[in-house]
């Protein structure tokens, strides 16, 4: 399950943006898996959405890529877990994601 982000109203994104909608969605189903204890989408499709923020996030120059709203907290992500970068979320940031998580866990699952 790659993001495709060629289609309304993605494709008018920057590149930064799609980074960060990427960096959310990694931060949000970690929540879900590592503080809710359940699962909306499967390890292989957060690990191909991993491997796609991967290479996005290097496409970007370093000053855009640290101006992005988690940078603070995915710096140094690899795809290998999310569960190191949710416990770096200010108390704000956690608050607003967990909020989010617990309405997509409950919403559509």
């Amino acid at each position: 399950m790659k993001i495709n982000f060629n289609k309304m109203p993605c494709v008018y994104w920057s590149d930064k943006m799609k980074v960060e909608w990427l960096q959310r969605f990694i931060l949000l189903h970690s929540i879900i898996y590592y503080k809710l204890n359940d699962s909306c989408i499967s390890d292989r499709d957060f690990d191909i959405i991993s491997k796609q923020y991967i290479k996005m996030s290097k496409n970007l120059n370093l000053n855009e890529l640290k101006d992005t709203q988690y940078y603070y907290c995915m710096y140094d992500f690899d795809g290998n877990t999310g569960f190191d970068v949710i416990e770096r979320l200010n108390e704000e940031d956690y608050g607003r994601l967990l909020q989010m998580a617990n309405y997509i866990l409950y919403k559509f699952v």
